[in-house]
C-alpha cells in the first residue's frame, strides 16, 4: 500500500480535492522536505520506534524537531510530534498530478483504506487519495 499525504507548497492557495492537492510536474519545489504533525496515540503509537516505523524514519529524526530529549523516551497520549517526510509531484493519470509522499504500509486483516487513513495516519491523507495511488489493491 502506498500512501499519499495532503502536503503542499506553503505558497499554494489551491484547495485540495478528495484525491489531494494538484501540482505541476515541472515545479522546482519537487521533491520537497516537510514535516507532518502527528499525535502519539494508544495503544500502538506511544513510542518513537513505532511512529518511526510507520513513517519509515528514525526515532532521532522525530525526537529532534519534536523537542524530545531522548529518542527512547516513552510518549504520553496525544503528545505532539513532528515527523519528516519527503513529498513530490506524482502523476496519477494523463490529466492530473497530485502532491505525494510515498510511504509503504501493509494493510492488516480487517482494515480498509478509510481506517488506515483516519486511524493509523490520523487524516493526513484521505481514503480516496490512498485508492487513487493504489488502483489495483483490494484490502481484505
Amino acid at each position: 500500500l502506498f500512501l499519499f499525504f495532503l502536503c503542499c507548497d506553503s505558497q499554494a492557495v489551491i484547495e485540495p480535492t478528495t484525491s489531494g492537492y494538484t501540482c505541476s510536474l515541472n515545479q522546482t519545489t519537487s521533491p520537497c522536505q516537510t514535516y507532518v504533525y502527528y499525535r502519539a496515540v494508544a495503544p500502538d503509537f506511544l513510542d518513537l520506534a513505532s511512529v518511526g516505523d510507520l513513517f519509515s524514519v528514525s526515532r532521532l529524526m522525530i525526537s529532534n524537531p519534536s523537542n524530545i530529549s531522548s529518542p527512547s523516551s516513552p510518549l504520553v497520549p496525544f503528545q505532539s510530534l513532528f515527523v519528516p517526510i519527503q513529498c513530490s509531484c506524482n502523476r496519477i493519470n494523463s490529466s492530473m498530478s497530485i502532491s505525494y509522499a510515498g510511504l509503504n504500509y501493509t494493510i492488516k486483516a480487517g482494515n480498509n483504506f478509510y481506517l488506515v487513513s483516519t486511524s493509523q495516519f490520523q487524516n493526513l491523507t484521505s481514503y480516496q487519495s490512498v485508492e487513487v495511488v493504489n488502483p489495483t489493491l483490494v484490502p481484505t
